[in-house]
């Protein structure tokens, strides 16, 4: 099941509310690129380049989160150390010779010998806040944690975090020196006046006006919207007030997530910006520099550290804008060398004609995590001239792995059509939608053109979808209104349809729609079996197998599916109240980064992402769901990535229990209560956020 979105939202802000930042979405090629090259693509980032002259990339964009922080400092013998705060830590001086307390734990276990000295901890098997607890319980006055492998740490001690002496960061190549350096003097500080300041997970570039071009995947997540877009930034570490808010965020509709194909985004931003903008590049240039190999140019705040395919991750994220120069090469150029690198045929390279590619003759210079929708650049006779985006790559700059960029050439009618015509929300997935189940939706329209227009509108496509209403008759310059679009699916299947506008002046542009759904059927012969059978409760499966009553444990396990499949079980609830269950899973698992599953278990609620699981979970109950609406969706989904089995292969469900809200009768009318069921998940990823250290990424 796909994320679905609000019925009222641009498509990107909309579906889970999970942010992998990185946007963690599995994606694959052909599966003979997947079974070799299983999560080793990832977008690029900048190794081997240099740092970049500020004035040579007016238009660079960083793709922001700008948060308030506290500044810290560290110092050892009068020499000074970067160092990073925790979240959920308090503010405070202290000094004494440092002392080594190990991995810090086991939990509740004070540090030796740390009375009056600052501790030095190394990061692994213990959670940041017990470490710092562990050091003020054993005395010491503040606590000092390094990270267990290349690259900054950053996270949070938790909300409930009740330790008051002073913890900050530092890398492990800096706790490694510290070591050596036992019984020196340490002065810790950590401000209590906090700063706004940012952290860049992507790149873009900036269009002129309201409009900013970037990757598709950099916004393809519901959390986009609390991140801005700073135009003309150079150095990360000053200048996050100049970031500016998202207003509207355009994903190409025909964006694939797993082939990582149409992979661009114009983001539209709440107020003009005064600065130079890009020029980008026409289709016959980009193809006479590409059959030329020329150089080219690519940018961007990405890790500097290289790896080969199926090793990595990057690291070592810089503050500077760095760049590196590579070359071009031809589409056919570029499918043949990735196709001899991986052992595979040029048509299952995944190189499509809206891509582009550029590459250095050896190893060691490319572009890598972070710098995924940055510009590459070419010069012209006329100045630079920009013709892709960072999208994907294999390893990051190994040698016979070109680095692969959306090719911007192919988008210009479809960025004229927004920009200067009718944009329309992009697409809108309906997800998982029980048979005989009718569901509504709002799309919105804006009118970015100087023209009056009164518009109509042709769907075609699956006969399951229809038009409702629309407002959007005599629409003027700026004016936005509102087009309904139904469902009512009969029949299982995946399902899809496209909205097309028509404006009554031809001089103006229109974008277009497309909508999809997951219907599946009625499964009443889970009744009672998943649950207590409950006439609130009506069940339905479907996906590409069933879910089926498990033989061994009580409840439901999905059905056995391949690689790339899925199977899903759908509860579809009738009247407000709380919702209980039992859930595991025996599953591959992502051990380096738990937060981008490889198979998982998924919960849904009303179509957006709430939580998942994976690896081996034994039985568990999730806290208890308020369900405030008259009719809900929750959906179990058990979903495969491209390749590898591990474990039993399934997600298993049982007690599932639905409670229905008391009918009470009062002489005073109250307010209806408000609908809450995807609010839980906004918070679960802004703490995550911070735990991840909000780097974006996308692996392929």
């Amino acid at each position: 099941m796909k994320k679905s979105m609000s019925s009222t939202v641009v498509l990107g802000l909309i579906g889970s509310i999970f942010l992998s930042s990185t946007l963690s979405f599995a994606s694959s090629l052909s599966s003979d690129v997947s079974a070799q090259s299983k999560h080793s693509l990832a977008t690029t980032k900048i190794v081997g380049g240099q740092e970049a002259e500020s004035q040579d990339w007016p238009w660079m964009t960083a793709f922001v989160f700008t948060f308030e922080d506290f500044t810290t400092s560290l110092r050892v013998d009068d020499q000074s150390y970067t160092s990073n705060y925790f979240s959920g830590g308090g503010s405070g001086i202290a000094s004494g010779n440092i002392v080594s307390c190990g991995l810090g734990g086991p939990p509740e276990t004070p540090c030796v010998n740390a009375t009056g000295k600052v501790c030095l901890i190394e990061r692994g098997e213990l959670n940041f806040s017990d470490k710092a607890l562990n050091c003020e319980a054993g005395g010491g006055v503040a606590a000092i944690i390094y990270n267990n492998e290349a690259g900054e740490i950053s996270g949070t001690l938790g909300e409930g975090f009740n330790g008051t002496i002073p913890v900050v960061a530092v890398t492990q190549n800096i706790g490694l020196l510290l070591l050596e350096r036992e019984g020196a003097f340490a002065e810790v500080n950590v401000s209590s006046t906090s700063e706004l300041q940012q952290s860049a997970s992507c790149g873009a570039t900036f269009l002129g006006e309201k409009w900013v071009l970037t990757a598709a995947h950099c916004v393809d997540s519901p959390s986009a919207s609390l991140f801005k877009m700073n135009v003309g930034e150079y150095d990360l570490s000053e200048g996050a007030e100049n970031a500016v808010a998202i207003k509207n965020i355009y994903i190409h509709p025909q964006y694939d997530a797993d082939a990582i194909d149409y992979d661009i985004a114009l983001v539209e931003l709440v107020s003009s910006v005064n600065s130079q903008a890009v020029t980008l590049a026409s289709q016959s240039t980009t193809d006479l520099y590409a059959i030329e190999n020329s150089p080219a140019i690519v940018a961007g705040w990405g890790g500097r550290v290289g790896y080969a395919p199926g090793e990595g991750p990057t690291s070592d994220y810089p503050d500077i804008l760095h760049e590196v120069e590579l070359n071009l090469v031809t589409n056919d150029e570029c499918r043949a060398i990735l196709a001899e690198s991986i052992g595979t045929t040029a048509l299952n390279t995944g190189v499509t004609s809206r891509m582009i590619c550029a590459a250095q003759a050896t190893s060691g210079k490319g572009s890598c995590q972070g710098d995924s929708g940055g510009p590459l650049v070419i010069q012209t006779g006329t100045g630079p001239e920009q013709v892709g985006l960072v999208s994907w790559g294999i390893g990051c700059a190994a040698a016979g792995y070109p680095g692969v960029f959306t090719r911007v050439a192919e988008f210009t009618d479809w960025l004229n059509a927004i920009q200067t015509g009718i944009a329309i929300t992009q697409s809108f997935d309906f997800g998982v939608s029980p048979s005989g189940v009718s569901q509504s939706a709002t799309l919105q329209l804006t009118n970015n053109s100087d023209f009056i227009v009164d518009l109509g509108f042709t769907l075609t496509g699956s006969l399951a979808f229809s038009l409702g209403t629309d407002t959007c008759s005599n629409l003027a310059p700026s004016a936005t209104c509102e087009l309904i679009v139904n469902l009512n699916g009969t029949q299982a299947s995946d399902i899809n349809a496209s909205v097309t506008i028509q404006s009554n002046n031809a001089a103006v542009p229109a974008s277009s729609a497309v909508l999809s759904a997951t219907v599946i059927n009625t499964a009443s012969a889970l009744a009672g079996v998943a649950g207590p059978a409950n006439a609130n409760v009506r069940w339905y499966s479907g996906g590409n197998r069933n879910w089926e009553a498990n033989p061994i444990e009580n409840g439901v396990q999905s059905g056995p599916i391949g690689n790339n499949q899925e199977s899903i079980i759908t509860a579809f609830i009738s009247g407000p109240g709380t919702l209980s269950f039992q859930w595991s899973v025996s599953s591959e698992e992502n051990e380096d980064d738990p937060s981008d599953p490889y198979d998982a278990l998924y919960l849904f609620v009303n179509n957006e992402e709430f939580d998942f699981i994976s690896g081996e979970v034994e039985f568990v109950t999730y806290p208890t769901i308020t369900l405030n609406t008259d009719t809900n969706i929750v959906t179990w989904t058990y979903r495969k990535d491209p390749a590898t089995i591990s474990g039993d292969d399934k997600g298993y469900l049982r007690n599932v229990v639905f409670t229905p809200t008391p009918v009470t009768t009062t002489s005073t009318p109250t307010a209806p209560t408000s609908n809450n069921g995807g609010g839980g998940g906004a918070i679960n990823w802004l703490a995550l956020l911070l735990l991840t250290g909000l780097r974006l990424f996308r692996k392929k």
